[in-house]
């Protein structure tokens, strides 16, 4: 069970750290080794979203979950339909109206 201020306070902590600092050996101009620190920072956006679901939206109608069709004759795709479709935008006139719901 997650408790909601629990995860806050994680998502909080988190974006208090902005990297890493690695100890790392360089030459200097004059050739002489110089110890120096490398920082890494941290990807902020993938810290923040750490433990959120990735979810992507599915168009209902290609799932197959709803027909839009304000005259609804057979199915989507069906002979019947495509036959009721021809007639229907056959039959528009100066008054363009859409068999489909917006």
């Amino acid at each position: 069970m997650k408790f909601p201020i629990i995860e806050n306070a994680k998502r909080q902590a988190r974006m208090c750290f902005l990297g890493i600092a690695i100890p790392t050996e360089v030459k200097n101009i004059d050739g002489e080794m110089v110890q120096v620190e490398k920082v890494l920072k941290f990807n902020r956006t993938a810290l923040k979203n750490i433990g959120k679901r990735m979810v992507t939206k599915i168009d209902p109608r290609m799932v197959g979950g709803e027909d839009t069709m304000r005259f609804k004759v057979g199915k989507p795709g069906s002979a019947e339909r495509v036959e009721a479709l021809i007639a229907q935008y056959a039959s528009l006139a100066e008054e363009e109206m859409s068999p489909f719901t917006i």
